[in-house]
């Protein structure tokens, strides 16, 4: 019995204890098919059970229906009914079991839809690579803690052979101190309350500050160094009004809301310092006529680099789904992702990728190099600025990872 075989047979028997399963296995690992297997065994036993599938995405639906053809589940897929965590709340038959796909999508309000369509004895099976905290809190509560985790981390996935072993390919980025190019980087030090802004450098920040009215904008021009040093001053600022107890809880609230806006600003504007070094990658990539998934940190971006094959929330769903379509059936050789594409989507044969950007979870992480890992010899870039932020989210992100696979450049 090969290792997949073996983790899918002992989900089937753990679902015959256990009313709440929960599969949280690395991506690749075959939640799909364990899901349709506990199904499959649930009918062996109540061929007139019928239950729910609920996915996070229209993109994942075709997913499941791709691979409930692939498997020869289509009895199974007849006895379920297909729809997306955001119309819960329309469903009014009572299910004999219930898939919850990517179940971190779970929320107190899509719990409240859920129960409509429990009955006694109603079977649930929670799939998902990675469930933060906070999502198992709820996810526990809901199911009075009952909930039976059988895991599989991405490490413990190398080490029984389910996946193979990457590559993660870490190249270390650096703030210029120096104009590059001519690119002047624009700090907003004061917002105008009319159409009149004056321009200087960061060093002479206060001075025109104090120089002109405040109706006047001032925005500062400097490197990236002085900018990301800008932002976070900023940011200091704003974090220690929001927990000054002498304040109004309304002004705390505001600045907490600006606090958390400028490290909106700051993580874009890491993400888009490293535009150039994506761009020799994507370019060393196209000459080797790599098949290649980038994971980018803005449609902005996306634009700077010259691709025309990237999903994101902007375009209509066929044509994300028309430019996926392309790639897997290997007629595109490269695809780019803007916040999606990160989970429930089947890409087929990617060489290479490169993340952009980290999130301040670690589970972004494993789902954007869960994307690569259907390669015999996938290989992953990773871009991180020295001294930022970037560092923290690195280091986060590597507590799970074994630094056997991190190649440093």
């Amino acid at each position: 019995m090969n290792p997949k075989t073996r983790i899918q047979s002992k989900a089937v028997a753990l679902s015959k204890k256990h009313r709440f399963l929960c599969l949280e296995w690395a991506t690749g690992t075959g939640k799909t098919l364990g899901a349709l297997k506990i199904v499959k065994n649930i009918l062996k036993d109540n061929p007139k059970a019928k239950g729910y599938l609920i996915c996070k995405e229209s993109t994942h639906k075709k997913n499941w229906l791709l691979d409930i053809k692939k498997h020869r589940m289509s009895k199974v897929g007849k006895s379920m009914k297909t729809v997306l965590y955001a119309s819960l709340k329309n469903q009014e038959a009572k299910a004999d079991f219930v898939i919850l796909d990517e179940c971190h999508a779970l929320t107190p309000l899509r719990i409240k839809a859920l129960k409509n369509i429990l009955q006694r004895g109603t079977k649930i099976i929670f799939l998902s690579a990675t469930i933060p905290y906070e999502k198992k809190v709820i996810m526990d509560l809901f199911c009075a803690n009952r909930i039976h985790y059988y895991k599989i981390s991405l490490n413990k996935s190398f080490e029984l052979k389910l996946l193979p072993e990457p590559s993660l390919v870490v190249h270390r980025v650096h703030l210029n101190t120096e104009i590059v190019r001519g690119k002047l980087w624009e700090y907003v030090a004061r917002k105008p309350k009319g159409k009149v802004i004056k321009y200087c450098s960061h060093k002479d920040m206060f001075a025109t500050m104090k120089m002109y009215p405040k109706e006047v904008g001032v925005i500062c021009q400097g490197t990236e160094q002085e900018h990301y040093d800008a932002l976070n001053k900023q940011m200091a600022y704003y974090e220690g009004l929001s927990i000054d107890n002498d304040l109004p809880i309304n002004v705390r609230t505001g600045c907490r809301n600006k606090y958390l806006n400028i490290a909106s600003s700051r993580k874009k504007f890491i993400a888009e310092v490293k535009t150039q070094n994506v761009k020799d990658l994507v370019k060393e990539f196209r000459l080797n006529n790599t098949r290649f998934l980038c994971f980018t940190g803005s449609i902005k971006q996306v634009k700077e680099l010259g691709a025309d094959s990237a999903v994101h929330s902007k375009n209509k769903n066929d044509f994300n789904q028309h430019l996926v379509d392309c790639f897997n059936d290997m007629v595109c050789n490269e695809l780019f992702a803007v916040k999606m594409l990160r989970e429930g989507v089947n890409l087929t044969n990617i060489e290479k990728g490169i993340i952009t950007q980290l999130d301040s979870g670690i589970a972004s992480f494993f789902q954007m190099l869960g994307r690569c890992l259907r390669h015999e010899f996938p290989e992953m870039h990773l871009l991180v600025v020295q001294n930022t932020q970037d560092e923290v989210y690195f280091k986060k992100s590597m507590n799970n990872f074994n630094d056997k696979f991190i190649i440093w450049r």
